[in-house]
């Protein structure tokens, strides 16, 4: 027995030490492509690029250029890391499990992925570009119209903060919904049970839509009619199988 354990602990620091340079390798990597993956990532940021006629940050103290570059090589490192230990866990927990459990794991890695793909899809595409445009505009103020002006000018650490703060409430918000999606699919339970909280999920869905939108009533209103659709067109299915089944 004392062997089986030594076995199933060696196992775990090989996959460990497996993830650690996995780890060690990306962030060799993105350290040394730093400047582009900072390019990347301004790049898709449309509204930041339309700011001034050259795109510039400023810094105020010396080495805030050397902190942010090394935030960001942390933060891929992290990422790719996190995937590759969440794989080294499937696969340790594959031979301990039955077929219909490993299959049940598996998927929701596979969801994971493509959720982790979507979000950061949703994040560079609609959120920062969306949420840039909402709060810059009110620098776009007629100096003959107003008494005060405003100018903005982007600060390195901040706009890298931002976007780690954004990209994690998209990973956080989309994770939770596919959980979510995925409940209302697996319920088991009569119908009777989805509509008695009804109004329960429409309560969670204007929460999601408010906490991944800017402070904008019609983007909040857009997103929450969307899961509200996909919610009555998921339990209309779930009406349809139990009629299919009882019939």
């Amino acid at each position: 027995m004392n062997f089986d354990y030594y076995k199933y602990y060696k196992e775990i620091k090989n996959r460990l030490v497996l993830v650690f340079f996995a780890w060690v390798f990306c962030f060799n990597t993105c350290y040394y492509y730093k400047e582009t993956i900072l390019f990347l990532l301004v790049n898709t940021n449309n509204t930041f690029l339309n700011l001034n006629n050259q795109p510039y940050f400023i810094f105020t103290d010396v080495t805030e250029v050397f902190y942010v570059y090394f935030e960001l090589v942390i933060f891929c490192s992290n990422q790719i890391a996190l995937s590759a230990l969440f794989y080294q866990t499937l696969m340790f927990l594959s031979l301990g499990l039955y077929q219909f459990e490993f299959t049940k794991l598996k998927l929701a890695f596979q969801l994971f992925i493509l959720t982790w793909l979507l979000s950061s899809t949703l994040l560079f595409k609609v959120v920062i570009p969306f949420s840039w445009k909402f709060f810059l505009s009110f620098q776009e103020t007629s100096v003959d119209s107003q008494v005060l002006s405003f100018f903005f000018e982007a600060k390195l650490n901040e706009y890298l903060e931002y976007l780690i703060r954004l990209y994690y409430v998209c990973l956080i918000s989309c994770q939770f919904l596919v959980i979510l999606i995925v409940s209302l699919i697996n319920l088991s339970e009569k119908l009777k049970k989805t509509k008695m909280f009804r109004k329960l999920f429409y309560l969670i869905f204007v929460v999601f839509s408010t906490i991944i939108t800017p402070p904008d009533v019609l983007s909040q209103i857009l997103i929450s009619s969307i899961l509200i659709v996909v919610y009555e067109f998921l339990t209309f299915l779930k009406k349809i199988k139990i009629s299919m089944v009882t019939s």
